[in-house]
């Protein structure tokens, strides 16, 4: 009875661990996707049910550049996709050129800087399981350690403490070091951006963008064109990160006569290609700041541990 229900809880561990690699857009198992650059070479507007009501998406459809085999065309999902069409061809333009990670199909494609929301569990959730894997599976190897007998047997039992200790290190060293990794580079932008240079740019243009959520629902952007204060620049250069995504139209009308009219002053950084980002606080950078304490505290004891392990 006792070997029915290992393979029961290894049968239903099994079938939780694939749905949380395999979930999401992208999911987590899209980490190892094959990488290849692609071009936009046109796009493709449908309607989809996205979980609250219809929408209209318009994805890129991209073409896999170099390779010995000719590749079909590919749909790239990206999270702009959903709205105003003209929009999302100016972000994802034709001959745009973008590194993506293709499914194993070839039947879609996504961005390679987009991470998967779930790969922190599917991390966490496969080292927790192969420690439960060895504690529900040890007493098969004390039981043969046993059965030998003498000076073997408290060998085996002396050693059989180095793997827990291994895979203690393991994960108190790994869990933290993949959640700083995480934490540090997600987001849009990622909070590593502390380290962009930071300039002041003038409000050239600001306008609210409806935009139809789904089930009749009407939400808005809030589109801002800056330009450097120093030079008068036609239009100026989109300013991102204002908004975490689509707000409610006062709210975006608000933002907009608050912070963003023409003639106003911001701060603004800058990515390593270019892009200008509004400097503000997001709850992102709270936790890859978190994350540093608590990797003080834990990555010593996984330390201690592999040299428990190894000593």
């Amino acid at each position: 009875m006792q070997l029915i229900g290992r393979v029961l809880f290894g049968g239903i561990a099994l079938i939780i661990w694939l749905a949380v690699w395999l979930i999401g857009q992208p999911p987590a198992i899209s980490m190892f996707w094959e990488r290849a650059d692609a071009i936009v070479a046109t796009h493709e507007t449908r309607e989809v049910y996205d979980g609250l009501g219809i929408v209209q998406r318009t994805d890129p459809i991209i073409e896999v550049m170099g390779g010995a085999n000719q590749r079909r065309p590919i749909r790239l999902i990206v999270e702009d996709a959903v709205g105003d069409r003209d929009a999302a061809i100016a972000q994802w333009p034709v001959g745009l050129t973008v590194s993506v990670r293709v499914s194993p199909g070839g039947d879609v494609a996504y961005p390679s800087f987009r991470r998967p929301f779930m790969i922190i569990p599917a991390v966490a959730l496969t080292i927790i399981l192969v420690v439960l894997a060895f504690i529900v599976f040890r007493p098969f190897h004390e039981k043969r350690w046993k059965a030998q007998g003498g000076e073997a047997a408290r060998k085996n039992a002396g050693l059989s403490f180095r793997p827990i200790a291994f895979l203690f290190g393991l994960a108190f060293t790994g869990i933290p070091l993949v959640l700083a990794y995480f934490f540090w580079t997600f987001g849009d932008p990622p909070p590593y951006s502390i380290a962009w240079p930071r300039s002041d740019m003038t409000v050239a243009s600001s306008t609210v963008r409806r935009h139809q959520v789904g089930n009749g629902t009407v939400a808005a952007y809030v589109d801002v064109m800056v330009t450097s204060s120093d030079r008068v620049d036609n239009g100026g250069v989109p300013l991102e990160g204002i908004t975490w995504g689509w707000i409610s139209i006062p709210e975006a009308e608000k933002l907009r006569e608050s912070r963003y009219l023409p003639g106003e002053t911001v701060r603004a950084m800058q990515s390593p290609d270019g892009k200008l980002y509004v400097v503000r606080w997001r709850f992102a950078d709270f936790l890859a700041i978190i994350i540093i304490p608590l990797g003080l505290i834990m990555v010593p004891i996984g330390l201690f541990a592999f040299r428990l392990a190894f000593g």
